[in-house]
């Protein structure tokens, strides 16, 4: 029986230069992924609002940018949008097609009653308000419900939404997820 050796063709600093042109390369592309990452997908956006009673000024949140092409928003999403005087958080309230009510202090969608206790904010008693969403909008409001006089300026096309918060990146101390 024969024996048969392997020999490169490489010599050592050549071998050694291909490992390192290798190692560039991967590096390279994790730099691409991670840049793309954090400027297209999950943007870092620093709070200057206090729209949204889980949101503290000067936090810094990851917005998605990306997830609403692939699902709608829900009703009690955080979302970061411009209704005109620039950007801000704000809490989605009702999507096209539903007609968002306030009767007595309470808050109606479609008719039924919905709990917005978790939210922070509480209409006032004396508030009646009607707001039929249409198809191509979203009804946008801040947990501040008593500062609310009238919904039609929270009306926004959902071009108008820059992205959904999904994580509270800093201070570390407030750590947490939006799902």
């Amino acid at each position: 029986m024969e024996e048969y050796t392997v020999r490169s063709t490489y010599t050592r600093a050549e071998s050694a230069a291909r490992r390192a042109a290798d190692i560039a390369v991967v590096l390279i592309l994790c730099f691409f992924l991670v840049f793309v990452l954090f400027k297209a997908v999950l943007v870092p956006v620093e709070v200057n609002d206090e729209n949204v009673a889980e949101l503290r000024m000067g936090e810094l949140l990851l917005v998605d940018r990306v997830s609403r092409f692939i699902a709608d928003y829900s009703v009690g999403d955080i979302v970061r949008a411009d209704l005109g005087s620039g950007w801000a958080f704000y809490r989605v309230a009702a999507k096209g097609g539903s007609l968002y009510q306030v009767r007595a202090g309470k808050a109606y969608l479609d008719g039924s009653l919905i709990d917005e206790s978790a939210y922070g904010g509480e209409w006032p008693e004396y508030v009646e308000l009607d707001c039929a969403v249409p198809e191509d909008s979203v009804l946008l409001l801040p947990d501040k419900r008593p500062a609310v006089s009238g919904l039609e300026r929270y009306l926004v096309p959902y071009s108008s939404i820059y992205g959904e918060t999904r994580v509270r990146v800093a201070p570390l101390t407030r750590l947490s997820f939006f799902m």
